[in-house]
């Protein structure tokens, strides 16, 4: 018959407040710890230099030719990656416009997201469909896309970047 844990030995297995040795806890009085972001808290974009993941969306991001789009997923496939890694990338990108996030849109051929905001009737969202709306790239009330034609899938996009990866 197998014995069974005591009280001290099982509260102890179940503990996951523990912190890594030699890591202090921070007083309840203290200032939360730095963000990368808290450097421009405005803009929300970082103020260091970009990863080798981001320099490489970026540069793909690049490919992307005025008065065309792309999805999160497609950019995620040319680059081996997830398509929420590249929102977050995208997101953060300090580059914009020469890096054209605003050209990368949702799955659903909806507008997505646009500088950490998502919804159509948000005024960063406004904006992104304002910029493709100058590049000839239109949107229902909806937020969904008029035009297929206008999409890049993966492949177009890879053949696109390939001088880039």
């Amino acid at each position: 018959m197998a014995k069974a844990p005591s009280k001290k030995s099982s509260s102890r297995a179940l503990s996951y407040s523990k912190r890594p040795a030699g890591s202090a806890k921070l007083p309840a009085s203290a200032p939360p710890r730095a963000t990368h972001t808290e450097a421009a808290p405005s803009a929300g974009k970082p103020n260091r230099s970009p990863t080798a993941f981001e320099a490489r969306l970026y540069a793909v991001c690049k490919c992307i030719p005025a008065g065309r789009v792309t999805t999160y997923g497609a950019m995620a496939e040319v680059l081996g990656s997830a398509a929420r890694a590249c929102g977050q990338a995208l997101r953060r990108n300090p580059f914009a416009p020469e890096v054209p996030c605003h050209r990368v849109i949702a799955a659903s051929l909806e507008l997505g997201g646009f500088s950490g905001s998502w919804g159509v009737g948000c005024a960063n969202v406004q904006k992104k469909r304002r910029l493709l709306a100058e590049e000839g790239v239109l949107f229902d009330e909806d937020g969904r896309l008029q035009s297929t034609g206008a999409v890049m899938a993966a492949a177009e996009l890879k053949q696109a970047a390939a001088n880039v990866l």
